[in-house]
């Protein structure tokens, strides 16, 4: 039986469910929300300035397209499902992706399963995006992080029910999605059901033709229930369940017989907002993830030897984190978490001749870490205030089985079992110069433990630049500096942020080239193994602006753009050109309008020798959505019509896996009741 080696007492808090309770200014740098119920993009990590930019969501879009719109955040694809989300450049080990503080990792060895594609807008109450290190990451990371939290049905004075369900249709790939979502509850108890069914064909690029293997089938639902324990204890339990099936990849050499995840939780809080210690929250949880990669519908003629990948992961932990209020102007955070995440993952090779061929890709490795986290933010004058914190992880990492040792012994000499302590500072000051204008600057020091896969993995294929992968046993933890400086200016009719960060690394993870090694994979152009550069860099700037002629109007801008490399000039990988999008949004009486055009200029800053990236032409997208929602009595419709790619434009944005063309013309209809 999987079971946990370490146990402690849990408890969590989060500071943006206290915003009655805390007593110090908000600060520039608390991790923006993406809240689902009403949408608010709070972008160059302030929260004062943007407070009133509100907008009512359409909740069936999938994740993936709510992550691509947020600032700071874009996204690798490989197919038409389950898109994997980077922030400034940033993705993999070097930034924490959990759900409701839980951390989650896909089984997959090409990368097809990231957490996010385990969740739908259904589940969730809220998307919290942080851009760095600090006190509201639930781990060590050097880019930040995503944390999804669920919605789960509150206690309240009354009997209640409520909830609502939806349906959608897309002309192209013929998508269909059916959705929905209930909650009732009293004074002491509380309960919650969601669900969503999505379907899609192949779809066409611009133009017309066909996209073969981008068909896809999923279910998803979430069970939640609370029950009050007097004025200020609540107990709530959890689960979601996600399960995908015949998952084509157009970017990659096999597709996905399924993909399921199934995670579950129990969690205690305590509320009381005139104490000192007037927030405290404890949670167990538990996940399992089950992927099987498959080429068996794919032609022939495109599959040399018929191989099944199937793989897992298994994570059990906790986490445990209090507030404070140490004095009017301060209040002191203590995040205690750990985890215990197996991972396997293997390949059989069935040659038309011979025995079939096993092996293992990820051998039994298993991690075994817990962190102490300890912050303070407090206000040193009325328009300054300053948060500080460290985070200290301790992680464990090796193999769990005779079979995963042997399958590494003719690679790695000695022991393959690896301890590391991690530590993470971050130093962060808002100043307000002015009612209206606010001026931010943070220092954090971060490190990361390398991942499993970069520590073991076995022969994993990089479509990308068609190397095998070995795992190195030996890396040292990749660390960086981190420096973001910003500011932001608000009057009645208009709003501009300007950012700055950059990202100094020592020892990081790349792929470096094995000349003494043969490939495994039929095409592949060598094998490289995980190694610890000297150094890389990353600079980049945001620009964000919106103005309002008047009442229910509003254009806006946003300007990106990221420059990396390495210690010896070579261009980082997967690193976005020069981004803008602009917008124009109306409403009036319940009916809205939005037009929309999405630049993305040429990147000609590649490496193709070293890391395989290929330049990329830059595009324009035009996109138009209409709706109107309707009140009769207490509920609400909902109806939204949208167009994608109005021009038909054949495209791929940079971080598209061997620059697949993404969808052609796209008409949408979404309808939502909601009771």
């Amino acid at each position: 039986m999987y079971r946990i080696k370490f146990f402690l007492p849990l408890l969590l808090i989060s500071r943006s469910l206290l915003a009655q309770d805390k007593p110090v200014t908000d600060s520039l740098w608390a991790m923006p929300e993406v809240q689902l119920q009403t949408v608010e993009v709070q972008s160059f990590q302030q929260q004062g300035l943007k407070k009133d930019y509100k907008k009512t969501p359409d909740l069936q879009q999938p994740v993936d397209k709510l992550l691509s719109g947020i600032k700071g955040v874009q996204m690798i694809r490989r197919g038409n499902f389950a898109w994997e989300p980077t922030i400034r450049g940033l993705s993999g080990g070097q930034i924490n992706t959990t759900i409701d503080g839980m951390y989650v990792f896909g089984a997959c060895t090409d990368k097809m399963d990231p957490v996010s594609s385990y969740i739908e807008p259904a589940n969730l109450q809220t998307i919290q995006v942080g851009y760095g290190p600090g006190a509201a990451q639930h781990g060590t990371g050097i880019g930040g992080g995503f944390d999804f939290r669920l919605m789960k049905a509150m206690p309240d004075t009354a009997f209640y029910i409520k909830g609502l369900a939806g349906a959608g249709w897309e002309t192209n790939g013929a998508a269909t999605k059916i959705m929905g979502a209930v909650q009732a509850g009293n004074h002491n108890w509380a309960i919650g059901a969601n669900g969503v069914f999505r379907k899609s064909g192949n779809y066409r690029m611009g133009g017309g033709k066909q996209v073969d293997f981008s068909q896809y089938t999923k279910w998803n639902g979430g069970l939640n229930a609370t029950h009050r324990l007097g004025n200020h204890h609540q107990l709530s339990v959890a689960y979601l369940q996600d399960e995908g099936y015949d998952i084509g990849y157009p970017a990659l050499t096999m597709d996905v017989a399924y993909a399921k995840a199934k995670i579950g939780s129990l969690s205690h809080t305590y509320s009381c907002g005139h104490h000192r210690l007037f927030r405290w929250e404890s949670k167990v949880y538990y996940n399992f993830v089950d992927h099987a990669m498959d080429d068996t519908r794919r032609p022939s003629d495109q599959v040399p030897m018929h191989m099944d990948m199937p793989g897992d992961s298994r994570t059990a932990g906790f986490f445990t984190k209090a507030l404070y209020r140490l004095n009017d102007k301060s209040v002191f955070t203590l995040l205690v978490n750990g985890y215990q995440n197996r991972l396997h993952a293997e390949m059989t090779m069935y040659p038309d001749q011979g025995a079939e061929m096993f092996m293992l890709t990820i051998p039994d490795a298993q991690r075994n870490m817990i962190g102490l986290q300890l912050s303070n933010q407090y206000d040193l004058f009325p328009f300054w205030n300053m948060e500080v914190g460290i985070r200290m992880d301790y992680v464990v990492s090796g193999i769990y089985t005779e079979l995963g040792r042997q399958t590494l012994s003719g690679m790695h000499s000695g022991t393959t079992d690896r301890k590391q302590a991690v530590l993470n500072v971050f130093l962060q000051h808002n100043w307000r110069l002015a009612p209206n204008w606010e001026l931010y600057a943070g220092l954090a020091k971060a490190g990361r433990a390398p991942t499993l896969q970069e520590l073991y993995g076995f022969y994993l294929y990089n479509r990308m630049d068609a190397f095998d992968y070995l795992g190195n046993s030996a890396l040292k933890q990749e660390q960086s500096w981190n420096v973001t400086i910003g500011t932001a200016y608000k009057r009645e009719k208009w709003e501009v942020g300007l950012n700055g960060f950059s990202y100094f690394f020592r020892d990081y993870i790349a792929g470096a080239r094995r000349a003494d090694y043969s490939v495994m994979t039929i095409g592949a152009l060598g094998v490289k193994q995980y190694t610890n550069l000297s150094g890389a860099t990353l600079y980049g700037i945001e620009l964000e602006a919106g103005y309002r002629p008047f009442k229910g109007l509003r254009v806006a801008t946003t300007q990106a753009y990221t420059y990396g490399r390495d210690h010896e000039g070579a261009a980082l990988p997967l690193i976005s050109p020069l981004r803008s999008s602009y917008s124009m949004a109306y409403a009036y009486r319940g009916f809205r309008a939005e037009f929309s055009m999405q630049y993305q200029a040429d990147q000609h800053h590649v490496s193709t020798e070293k890391y395989g990236e290929r330049p990329s032409v830059g595009f324009t997208v035009l996109n138009a959505t209409v709706g109107k929602s309707f009140t009769a009595g207490k509920h609400k419709i909902d109806l939204n019509v949208s167009m994608e790619n109005i021009a038909d434009v054949r495209y791929y944005e940079h971080l598209d896996i061997m620059k697949v063309y993404r969808p052609g013309r796209n008409l949408i209809l979404h309808g939502t009741y909601n009771f």
